[in-house]
């Protein structure tokens, strides 16, 4: 079904696939939530429950990038180059990595997350999903910036949110970072193999606001390339 959509959408542009891959991995971080509110619970079994399906919609974002990278016609007349295309494609992809990968770092070993950090860590989590919903409104305009050729008033307003991106997630860097401080000040409460392990779990969620950035900025480059 998810590769008739595509070819239907290749027929009329690539852009739209674009679109569908980028929703994909959305789905895949808003569950970021769900995992983390079963960690904190020491629900062993809903995390697997939410790790599997991290793992259902990254495969699933797998297969809509390997299907544009394999359809999309080397002759194909577009605005923008083809090959920096791809490379929205594959920036948009390690968003959904970076949300599998800490899922796997969640599930190495069993941890208990200290109560009196736990609402920083929900701090961080919500940033990094309003820094992904703002990308996704951006990949939202990719219709009316290739109607416009990636120009004019359209270009414009989605430089302006591109903007606005950059401010979120350097929003979501400054949690990160407190809340990196505040579990090495707890170090002496959690064995040495757990401080790190929760400094690189919660790096790697910050990763998935740094890729939803380099996102836009890969649009922005498009938009300043045409």
């Amino acid at each position: 079904m998810v590769k008739r959509t595509i070819l239907d959408l290749f027929a009329k542009s690539p852009f739209g696939s674009i679109q569908m891959h980028m929703k994909k991995v959305i789905e895949c971080a808003q569950q970021l939530g769900p995992l983390f509110e079963s960690v904190f619970t020491e629900d062993g079994d809903k995390t697997q429950q939410v790790t599997n399906l991290i793992n259902l919609l990254e495969h699933e974002a797998d297969q809509i990038k390997n299907d544009i990278r394999n359809r999309m016609p080397k002759s194909v007349l577009l605005s923008v180059d083809r090959r920096d295309l791809l490379d929205l494609v594959h920036v948009q992809d390690n968003i959904a990595d970076s949300v599998q990968e800490t899922a796997g770092l969640l599930t190495l070993k069993k941890l208990s997350f200290p109560q009196e950090l736990q609402s920083d860590a929900v701090d961080l989590i919500n940033e990094v999903l309003i820094t992904c919903d703002l990308a996704a409104t951006i990949s939202n305009e990719m219709d009316e910036l290739t109607e416009s050729t990636f120009r004019g008033p359209e270009a414009e307003k989605v430089l302006v949110m591109i903007d606005q991106l950059d401010d979120v997630e350097t929003k979501s860097d400054v949690i990160g970072v407190s809340l990196a401080r505040k579990i090495f000040a707890m170090e002496d409460q959690m064995t040495p193999v757990d401080t790190m392990l929760w400094y690189q779990i919660f790096y790697t969620v910050g990763q998935v606001a740094n890729n939803a950035e380099r996102m836009g900025n890969r649009l922005r480059l498009l938009i300043a390339q045409v």
